[in-house]
């Protein structure tokens, strides 16, 4: 399914399950052109060849999948690991889906724009902890 005139978007906390976030992405990408996901995995993927270290650097992050393109904020540091990303079924990319750190740049909001018949629109995935950072953030 794949349509400018209709997404179909599904949202989920995968809780860090990287399998939950690879069965979705292979059964459903007929089904749904956005997947967002609260709590990603976010994992040791390799090392990469380094000047400064032999053994290599560190690859952390989100896996990569044919079908689909991954939007994420990248962490500042180790602690600011994100928590809300998106994968954009590869057949929208006419849309020029990008993701808004200029208009916020919270760990829990994950802001992307997209243009469809001459006009900008918005979407928008949030997650709530405990102490609703996200929202006090964006009532600040």
């Amino acid at each position: 399914m794949c349509s400018t005139t209709k997404l179909c978007i599904y949202l989920q906390n995968i809780c860090k399950n990287y399998a939950l976030v690879d069965t979705f992405l292979e059964s459903q990408k007929d089904h749904y052109n956005i997947f967002f996901v609260q709590e990603p995995p976010w994992n040791f993927i390799c090392y990469a060849p380094s000047t400064v270290s032999l053994e290599g650097d560190k690859v952390v992050g989100a896996f990569i999948y044919p079908d689909w393109t991954q939007v994420v904020r990248v962490p500042k540091d180790s602690e600011d690991i994100p928590r809300v990303m998106a994968f954009i079924h590869s057949c929208l990319s006419r849309l020029r889906f990008s993701l808004r750190r200029n208009m916020v740049d919270h760990r829990d909001i994950l802001l992307l724009s997209f243009f469809n018949r001459g006009e900008c629109h918005c979407l928008m995935n949030v997650y709530s902890d405990d102490r609703h950072s996200a929202v006090k953030f964006m009532l600040d």
